[in-house]
């Protein structure tokens, strides 16, 4: 198996650590000002596709050079020779956690895990943690249905997670909701990052497996990742700390 879980550990996690911020924003002045506003007071901020096709691959270094790590959501699902040349490039940027989908298979994440580690030992860097993507927290079991897949959502999440950890993925994401039964089924050593989180008077927007930043963390989710209730506030930054202080708490 590739050697890229060991980029995966957890240990010594900060508060600041576990709490990305997903830019969910297209204007390059909008994302610097982003950038500016949360102060640096979270360790990584994710940026998509709504940002690559917007501003380019060239806004990472915009985005590091305020000290920030980048989860790259390139949400990566090809065949494995695509996939692992497409991961080789991406690693050569300097970001620290990327994703792929776990749909695409375990020979695509494996090839992905070993053309990460292959070019981060080439440029003697720390490979980026590979996330591999479940199913989207947009869906839900009726969705899945109508796009033929034969169970639900809670069942699709756990094959595709063992999937990815045969694959050699480090990492996985999902909704909030099936962090703890993730745990429990693959052991407490899978990373989980959730997105799906909405404060208790959020609007959940295109979303449908959410919950709270409080009892992701409680359901077991490593980090929890937060786009819209931070980026679309008048006050990024205390929105951003009144989340690190639920993290804390459900900690405790």
């Amino acid at each position: 198996m590739p050697g890229s879980i060991k980029s995966g550990k957890k240990d010594n996690l900060k508060l600041k650590d576990r709490l990305i911020i997903s830019i969910d924003v297209s204007a390059k002045q909008e994302i610097l000002g982003l950038c500016s506003s949360i102060n640096n007071t979270v360790s990584t901020l994710k940026i998509g596709l709504e940002v690559i096709y917007s501003c380019g691959l060239d806004i990472i270094k915009s985005i590091k050079s305020f000290g920030y790590d980048i989860m790259l959501d390139a949400k990566l699902h090809d065949i494995p020779n695509t996939v692992s040349r497409a991961i080789s490039a991406i690693t050569g940027m300097g970001i620290s956690k990327v994703t792929v989908h776990a749909s695409g298979g375990r020979d695509m994440i494996c090839a992905a895990a070993e053309a990460v580690d292959a070019k981060a030992e080439e440029l003697n860097i720390i490979p980026p943690m590979i996330f591999a993507v479940t199913v989207l927290t947009s869906l839900d079991d009726d969705d899945l249905k109508e796009a033929g897949f034969k169970n639900g959502f809670r069942d699709s999440v756990l094959k595709l997670a063992k999937l990815a950890q045969l694959g050699g993925a480090g990492a996985i994401v999902c909704s909030p909701n099936e962090a703890g039964f993730i745990k429990k089924e693959l052991g407490s050593g899978i990373i989980i990052a959730t997105p799906g989180i909405r404060m208790q008077d959020n609007n959940i927007n295109d979303q449908k497996r959410v919950n709270t930043p409080y009892q992701a963390i409680k359901n077991g989710a490593d980090y929890i990742i937060v786009g819209r209730p931070v980026t679309q506030s008048s006050k990024p930054y205390e929105v951003i700390k009144t989340i690190i202080n639920d993290i804390e708490m459900a900690l405790s």
